[in-house]
């Protein structure tokens, strides 16, 4: 039990300290590539995507060919604008959804939506 406790514990901090990044500020960071965006808002910290480092997550789904996909979160059609929203605004769309709102700016979710959309 203990040991569960520490694990649990350990999760807490990580994922609070992924969540309580620069990125809750809006501050977008100078000149960065979309892959180092997606770093920035912590996306490694829960998906996996081929190509950014760390990107090893197993909480929210693998976002490698995410452009073949029809939906994203479910229910919302899976174009680059609707990704972008997605990105920005997960629990606007999708109310309780897991992924949480990271205070992507809406330049910085165009730009990881077309990395995503590349991506294939």
């Amino acid at each position: 039990m203990k040991v569960l406790s520490i694990i649990i514990s350990s999760l807490v901090l990580f994922l609070t300290a992924a969540c309580s990044s620069d990125s809750a500020s809006g501050n977008r960071p100078g000149n960065q590539t979309a892959s180092s965006l997606m770093i920035h808002y912590g996306c490694p910290t829960c998906h996996v995507l081929s190509g950014v480092p760390g990107a090893a997550g197993r909480v929210g789904p693998s976002l490698d060919n995410l452009a073949q996909r029809s939906y994203l979160a479910g229910t919302l059609q899976n174009s680059p604008d609707n990704l972008a929203i997605w990105i920005q605004h997960p629990q606007r769309i999708h109310p309780g959804a897991a992924m949480p709102e990271m205070g992507v700016t809406p330049a910085d979710a165009k730009d990881i939506a077309a990395f995503l959309e590349a991506s294939r």
